[in-house]
């Protein structure tokens, strides 16, 4: 009874990897706009910011997260997007923060 409980547990989700597969969302972070950036959902948008925390708090081995800085941040990043739809998102990052980005 298992293996059969195991066949069709196997069978169902491969019945909804390409649901899965479909809803996948991949970005270039070096071509993303800010017009791009702007238009996400909550989640996506957060999940770019956390990236690029990351990406620039790793180039100074810092590994402290403030989250009330982080979203103070990502608040001036999306501000700082809204009025510059046609920049990049890195250079609008390293604008609005007054930092500069590992390349």
């Amino acid at each position: 009874m298992s293996r059969f409980a195991l066949l069709i547990a196997t069978i169902v989700s491969l019945g909804t990897a390409p649901a899965l597969a479909q809803e996948k969302m991949t970005v270039d972070m070096r071509t993303l706009t800010c017009s791009q950036l702007t238009k996400l959902g909550f989640q996506d948008f957060a999940g770019l910011t956390m990236w690029l925390s990351g990406y620039y708090n790793s180039s100074i081995r810092n590994t402290v997260v403030d989250l009330a800085q982080y979203a103070q941040a990502a608040t001036k990043v999306k501000n700082f997007c809204q009025t510059n739809p046609r920049a990049t998102v890195l250079s609008a990052t390293e604008r609005a923060l007054g930092i500069n980005l590992p390349r």
